[in-house]
């Protein structure tokens, strides 16, 4: 059977023949490329691939530091022994163009092709397997959007607070955390892009799989997991009132002020992401009126 090599409709285009044979020819892995995930968009897009003795996994690419992506290998595979379904991580290399090629368990399940509250509670009860994972690993830091090196804000000053569009929206952040950056706390294991990309569904409707964690593990409140998820969609399909009211159920004992500074830092931190990975000028504008929309300064709504 016939594979396209390539992501052309990816964020970031790549080509799996080149990565695998770059592989190969570095570590003797012997890896052959048979497919390409049914998702083709987004920044991390996977291709699978099989070990001489069998195995399959999948391969994605990543700009997360190495050092970084290291930490996330050893505590997903800890947490794969541990029967949770995340995919044990099998070979992290940086490849010759900046890029980490990161090779892990195939796990089985498909994604879901429509949203409903059953799914909607899959979602949540899936998440909250993740509770107090991370108690024993104080080193793995809090999610990318809650700095805790350096001052104010981090890396939101040096991408966002450039232009005075961009610091009347950390101005915005700021109020929303009332004047001071919030520092997450916990001790769960965090997904920083829980979409219904990232999940996995077995044919009972179960969670089989959640995958795509090439902007590393977190540690802190895994609730802020499912602020970004109250926004997702699959393909036009968006997550509606009924769903939305099943996580809104696990949100409940949220402090009302504390659910306003994640999802205030989340959308600000889609904003930073879409600048930093050199997304399109539509998608920036996007994301950007998205985050004033949230944190209050655009005259807009964002429904939950």
């Amino acid at each position: 059977m016939a594979y396209p090599i390539e992501f052309r409709l990816s964020e970031n285009p790549w080509a799996p023949t080149a990565v695998v044979e770059e592989i190969n020819a570095r570590t003797g892995s012997g890896l052959v490329l048979t497919g390409l995930a049914d998702q083709v968009g987004g920044v991390s897009s996977a291709a699978f691939v099989d070990w001489p003795d069998g195995r399959r996994s999948a391969l994605t690419r990543s700009r997360t530091p190495l050092s970084m992506m290291q930490l996330t290998a050893a505590v997903l595979n800890e947490a794969r022994a541990a029967g949770l379904p995340v995919p044990a991580h099998q070979l992290v290399l940086e490849l010759s163009d900046g890029y980490l090629a990161v090779v892990q368990e195939r796990l089985p399940g498909r994604h879901a092709e429509r949203l409903d509250t059953t799914t909607a509670e899959e979602f949540v009860a899936a998440n909250n397997r993740f509770a107090g994972l991370l108690h024993d690993h104080p080193e793995v830091p809090p999610p990318a959007a809650f700095p805790v090196d350096g001052p104010g804000y981090g890396g939101f000053e040096t991408t966002i607070g450039r232009s005075r569009r961009g610091r009347r929206l950390l101005s915005a952040l700021r109020a929303v955390d009332g004047g001071r950056p919030l520092r997450m706390g916990g001790k769960d294991l965090v997904h920083t892009d829980y979409t219904p990309g990232n999940v996995l569904f077995d044919d009972s409707g179960r969670v089989s799989g959640v995958v795509d964690w090439n902007f590393g593990v977190a540690r802190g409140d895994r609730r802020y997991a499912l602020i970004g998820l109250q926004w997702s969609s699959i393909g036009a399909s968006t997550i509606q009132a009924a769903q939305r009211s099943r996580i809104d159920a696990d949100l409940a004992d949220l402090d009302p002020g504390l659910r306003r500074s994640y999802e205030a830092h989340w959308a600000v931190h889609r904003a930073r992401r879409s600048i930093t990975e050199g997304f399109s000028a539509d998608r920036i504008e996007a994301d950007l009126e998205f985050a004033e929309a949230v944190v209050g300064i655009s005259g807009q709504n964002v429904v939950r």
